[in-house]
């Protein structure tokens, strides 16, 4: 979604850290595109010279910041007269004095922003030596000020503190005073950067650049010996991942437009399970953000060959291909009749002309002026003839045509190249080819075509407990046999690689045997002991991705092993099915020659009820029945029979949905994914 992130974990300071990297100070980790940069900055404002040195660039950036945006409500309409946290960054821009030596008067501004309220308080906290007597040292000593001291928010996000809290430990009420400040400036000095929920409410506009806040402690660390650097280093890789869902409304309570503009909200909490959409610990991929990586990463790597023609169907077009010849090579006959040239005819019987047209007969002459002559569907137009009459609007009597109505010029024929004229685009590169693209190829004149080598793709099952089909006892191998069929069916050539016990070493060895193009392995791809695959690829390959946000499917590794890109399927047979169907097969059709193809599938009334949560996309087995998607009663994945019942799948979206009869649905017919 964005090009840039930018993630700062600031500080407050009241003089510069020093020249060492050290923690509790500022750390901004930038992210283009993937590749990431982390700095550590002794003041705010080397900072934030940074910071817009990258804004400078133009790329559209999505900017998170670790202190609050906003305040506990009734805060900001009691101090500025607006229910707006972007007035309170107006309010404090004018009052806060930050030098280029972190030297500042937040604790002045603070007692200001006191004497705004009733009673005493809400803000608190100070240096003992600090004579602000409008500011308490304690919490305990507020009183009749009106403000809680916590935003919706905070209740979502573990162990957050109150944007009240100036002073002392967990204190993060200072960086406010002077981040807010420091964000009014910035977005006076780039007015396109827009701020999120504050700005834009609980949506992700299309184009904009956007100033959010951010929690790094949602994640784990990134390794880093400075804690501080790890997490924004962590941040940065989870709103690289994010799904548009992290920025939709939370649903907490009835007011969350106000709850945007006055209080604003964490980018990634999502209520109300208290779960976030990147669990901390986990490395959870959204479905649209590791298709994007197979995009990138699929390149053609098939070289290309010619083909007889009547061979080529279900092969991959190598090279745009261009018409050799004119369809129809010649203008001709549209229907049995009599042709004529039409302006030469005069009133009465017309003479007809010993000999007839036919198709692969022509007339060896001309047809003289005034004259018709005896023309079969297909034959070429003699000279001397471009009308033809239907037969059986014309009679013959005394070696006279006579014509019920003298048709009008052209017409019953088919001029040359009507269909496709010589040097005339036929196929594109990357067309699987199919008995009428046969056809219409060889209507243009060819007689072989240039077509790519087939990709080569290795199947593996993996599992001590897996057996051959047709045993008596143990799980029969249904992974292998169904995925070396769904290559098949892809046009592509299966390679049979056996399977692997539950020993590492066996497993490796293996894979490094394997000759072929791309892998799909089945097991082994999540976190168990037994689970080999996943460490392997750590260990010896890459991993580009492992957890991904889908059900059923989300031990699914994509990686690469010696170079060759490698797709690390569950080994329950229906995530196997699906993980193969949605994921392996446009990467390994890309690789094939073909370009990157995602289904389209139709949009169809539901005829099920379900309900689901935000953060994953779900896949049922669906079939069609009157025009209405029914659902297999069961989601196991182990549940092999609702791969026969079923006809296509209903995909649910990483949002959260409740699904009635009725509901419009997203239908993919497996004839779509190649496999009707």
């Amino acid at each position: 979604m964005f090009d840039l992130i930018l993630v700062a974990d600031w500080s407050s300071a009241a003089k510069p850290t020093g020249k060492t990297p050290r923690k509790d100070a500022i750390w901004v980790c930038a992210d283009l595109r993937g590749t990431q940069a982390v700095e550590y900055f002794p003041t705010r404002a080397t900072a934030l010279a940074w910071i817009e040195e990258w804004l400078s660039q133009g790329h559209r950036t999505l900017l998170g910041f670790d202190f609050a945006m906003g305040y506990p409500v009734g805060f900001a309409e009691r101090l500025t007269g607006e229910v707006s946290a972007l007035a309170v960054w107006d309010w404090l821009a004018a009052r806060i004095t930050d030098g280029p030596d972190n030297a500042n008067n937040r604790f002045a501004v603070a007692e200001a922003i006191n004497r705004a309220f009733p009673g005493v308080g809400p803000l608190w906290g100070r240096p003992a030596t600090h004579d602000h007597p409008d500011l308490p040292e304690k919490g305990s000593l507020r009183q009749g000020h009106g403000i809680p001291d916590h935003r919706v928010v905070d209740g979502f996000a573990t162990s957050a503190q109150s944007v009240l809290k100036l002073f002392t430990t967990g204190s993060v009420g200072g960086q406010s005073l002077v981040g807010q400040a420091a964000l009014a400036g910035l977005r006076r000095r780039h007015p396109s950067l827009r701020v999120w929920p504050q700005e834009t409410g609980f949506r992700l506009p299309e184009g904009d650049s956007l100033l959010v806040e951010v929690y790094p402690s949602l994640q784990p660390p990134a390794d880093h010996p400075i804690k501080d650097a790890g997490q924004v280093i962590a941040t940065a890789r989870a709103l690289r991942g994010a799904s548009r869902d992290w920025f939709t409304a939370p649903g907490v309570q009835d007011d969350a437009d106000r709850v945007a503009t006055e209080e604003g909200w964490i980018l990634g909490v999502l209520p109300p399970s208290n779960c976030f959409a990147l669990p901390p610990g986990t490395d959870w991929t959204p479905v649209d953000v590791a298709l994007e990586t197979l995009r990138k990463g699929a390149t053609c790597v098939c070289t290309p060959e010619d083909v007889a023609i009547g061979d080529a169907t279900g092969r991959i077009l190598a090279s745009d291909l261009t018409a050799l010849r004119a369809n129809p090579p010649a203008a001709n006959a549209a229907v049995d009749g009599w042709g004529f040239a039409r302006s030469t005819l005069r009133p009465g019987g017309i003479p007809v002309q010993p000999g007839r047209a036919a198709a692969g007969h022509p007339f060896d002459g001309t047809v003289a002026a005034g004259s018709a002559l005896r023309i079969l569907t297909g034959a070429a137009l003699p000279p001397g003839v471009d009308t033809v009459a239907l037969q059986e609007d014309a009679h013959v009597q005394d070696d006279l045509l006579h014509l019920k109505a003298i048709p009008k010029a052209g017409a019953n024929t088919r001029p040359a190249g009507e269909d496709v004229a010589p040097g005339a685009a036929v196929l594109s590169a990357g067309t699987i080819l199919r008995s009428t693209d046969i056809a219409f190829a060889i209507a243009a004149g060819h007689g072989t075509l240039p077509v790519r080598r087939h990709l080569r793709v290795g199947v593996l099952s993996t599992g001590d407990e897996l057996t051959a089909p047709g045993g008596a006892t143990g799980t029969a191998d249904v992974n292998r046999p169904m995925l070396l069929s769904m290559m098949r069916g892809w046009g592509l050539t299966p390679v049979d690689l056996g399977t692997a016990p539950d020993d590492a070493t066996r497993l490796a060895t293996m894979l490094d045997a394997a000759k072929v193009d791309a892998i799909l392995t089945s097991g082994g791809a999540s976190a168990g002991d037994e689970d080999h695959l996943s460490r392997l690829i750590r260990a010896r390959g890459t991993l580009a991705h492992w957890r991904i946000a889908i059900k059923p499917g989300r031990p699914l590794a994509l990686g690469t092993w010696n170079g060759t890109p490698l797709f690390g399927l569950p080994g329950n047979p229906v995530a196997a099915f699906t993980c193969a169907a949605l994921f392996a097969r446009p990467a390994l059709l890309a690789m094939a020659g073909a370009g990157w193809r995602r289904p389209t599938g139709l949009v169809v009334p539901a005829a099920f009820t379900k309900s689901k949560k935000a953060g994953r996309t779900e896949i049922l087995r669906a079939r069609l029945r009157e025009g209405r998607a029914e659902v297999f009663p069961s989601e196991g994945s182990g549940r092999v029979s609702g791969l026969s019942w079923a006809e296509g799948f209903v995909e649910l979206p990483d949002s959260a949905a409740k699904v009635t009869p009725g509901s419009p649905v997203r239908y993919i017919p497996f004839s779509e994914l190649g496999l009707g």
